[in-house]
């Protein structure tokens, strides 16, 4: 005990079964404090301890948290604090917890320490405080940037499906004027709308950095104007550079599969117009019309028949009412209206028909399509595609999904 006097500034040995304290730094018992602890800690709280720190403090005395963590195994707990020194100004307080034990009366008791930082120490603390404060900012200014992105980025694959689709069957009807000027201004539509919804974005991500400007507290500044850097950016840049040389692994393992469940496509070379789906049926089940029509157009032109259903119930009724063999591949969107893409394919699989688990099974999405990898293995999906689509990847691996020929 007396060692723990020479290191700590105050010693308090609680009694949980009585709610009462008393202090041991006097060896002699002479003026001891005492007093019962919650009233003690609820006044502390209220009278000294810094207004951020206050729950912590309240809790490292909470009897049920305490007994919660004995029974847990935890026999030591600790805690910093800052306490008013008197005129306003803070200084840190480092303080352990002993967890209680059984003594000779079988009380439970609760010994805590408390020991004052010095100078170099409460500048430390401080420090720390300030880099953990920086830190939480930058992360959710982090995921909200990350969100606002993710959002419009999913909003625009559409559009920009929409045009690749129109681009490419415009150009395979540069003799019918009519037909191509129709195109044309669907695509002008189409680049309206995503210019519409690049502004949106501008917008959208204006106010976000004015909130957090007016929600930037002093601790932030302090810390960046000390440090004259975003710390940030220097503690994850190894994480990025991880994350990097994931994706390249991710993706070096895509190129090496083919047709297996649930493989993410990878782009190619191949020229849509090498293919010939003649003799071939598609069921076509997209999320709009317009992409619909670009889909079904652009298979047509290589000899395929191609029945487009837009509701996802119908599309599963259509399949399963017709013989076994009707169709050569099925072509889902997962954003498809009634029944999303992944149910649809797993309505397909489970139909009991003779080719129910063999037909091939594409979807398109216009998310990031490693998200969906789990939904196409647990839906029975082949490969999923990510928009706006790359027509040459597609119909090469429908060409060796359904056995066809090249054209020569």
């Amino acid at each position: 005990m007396q060692i723990w006097r020479d290191y700590y500034d105050e010693i308090l040995d609680v009694s949980l079964d009585r709610g009462t304290f008393e202090s041991l730094m006097d060896p002699e018992g002479r003026n001891v404090r005492k007093g019962f602890i919650e009233l003690e800690v609820m006044l502390t709280a209220q009278r000294q301890v810094h207004p951020d720190d206050r729950t912590a403090f309240i809790q490292f005395f909470d009897k049920k948290v305490i007994e919660e963590g004995l029974r847990n195994g935890v026999f030591v707990r600790k805690l910093n604090f800052r306490m008013d020194n008197g005129d306003g100004r803070y200084f840190w307080v480092k303080v352990k917890g002993i967890m209680p034990s059984e003594g000779n009366d079988e009380e439970k008791r609760y010994f805590v320490c408390f020991r004052i930082l010095d100078n170099a120490s409460d500048e430390d603390m401080s420090y720390r405080k300030l880099l953990s404060v920086s830190l939480m900012h930058e992360k959710e200014i982090s995921s909200q940037l990350k969100g606002l992105f993710e959002k419009f980025a999913s909003l625009m694959k559409d559009p920009l499906n929409d045009i690749i689709g129109l681009s490419d069957i415009a150009k395979s009807s540069v003799s019918d004027t009519d037909k191509t000027v129709e195109r044309l201004e669907l695509i002008t539509e189409k680049t309206n709308e995503i210019d519409t919804l690049m502004e949106q974005m501008l917008k959208e991500s204006r106010e976000m950095n004015e909130e957090i400007a007016l929600r930037d507290d002093e601790s932030y500044r302090e810390l960046v104007a000390k440090t004259g850097k975003n710390m940030i950016s220097e503690q994850h840049k190894d994480t990025h550079q991880k994350k990097d040389e994931e994706r390249i692994r991710v993706k070096s393992n895509e190129e090496k599969a083919i047709l297996k469940i649930g493989t993410p496509a990878v782009r190619t070379t191949a020229d849509p117009g090498d293919f010939d789906f003649t003799g071939k049926n598609v069921l076509l089940v997209p999320d709009s019309e317009l992409a619909g029509e670009i889909m079904a157009e652009m298979m047509s032109k290589r000899g395929a028949k191609v029945l487009t259903v837009l509701d996802g119930k119908a599309a599963v009724k259509e399949f399963i009412k017709n013989p076994a063999g009707t169709y050569d591949m099925v072509l889902v969107d997962t954003g498809a209206s009634e029944l999303d893409g992944y149910s649809i394919a797993h309505c397909i699989r489970l139909s009991c028909k003779d080719d129910a688990e063999k037909i091939p099974v594409f979807a398109v999405s216009n998310k990031g399509v490693a998200e969906s990898i789990v939904k196409t293995k647990e839906n029975g999906v082949n490969m999923i595609f990510s928009k706006p689509l790359d027509y040459g990847l597609l119909f090469l691996k429908m060409h060796e999904a359904m056995g066809t020929e090249k054209r020569a």
